[in-house]
């Protein structure tokens, strides 16, 4: 009996961890929540999101300091081109529907 439960918790827990959905930027994996986040951080609710996206890099090291900020991010912030993998990750934020349904090649795990 205490076997049987031990083995569908373990189908469960591995089941949970396979479902997720990984963002992939360079050499780096994200959750989509921590990129969800991300892309809070980098957006006002009241700026359309391609007028955002060009001003992305200029503001990656504001968003990079932000108490905020996942920690997950922290080592894409130490390398000289995070505004640009700031601003890839941002868009995908913005169109976390399209990753939902793997309909963009940086997503992976649906």
């Amino acid at each position: 009996m205490k076997t049987t439960i031990w083995v569908l918790v373990l189908l469960v827990v591995v089941c949970k961890s396979s479902s997720a959905v990984t963002v992939t930027e360079a050499d780096f994996h994200f959750s989509l929540e921590a990129v969800k986040a991300l892309g809070a951080l980098m957006t006002g609710d009241d700026a359309p999101a391609e007028q955002e996206l060009q001003l992305v890099e200029a503001r990656a090291a504001a968003v990079c300091s932000h108490p905020a900020l996942p920690q997950d991010f922290r080592p894409l912030c130490l390398r000289t081109d995070a505004g640009a993998s700031l601003a890839r990750l941002a868009l995908v934020a913005w169109h976390s529907d399209a990753c939902e349904i793997c309909e963009s090649v940086a997503c992976t795990g649906c």
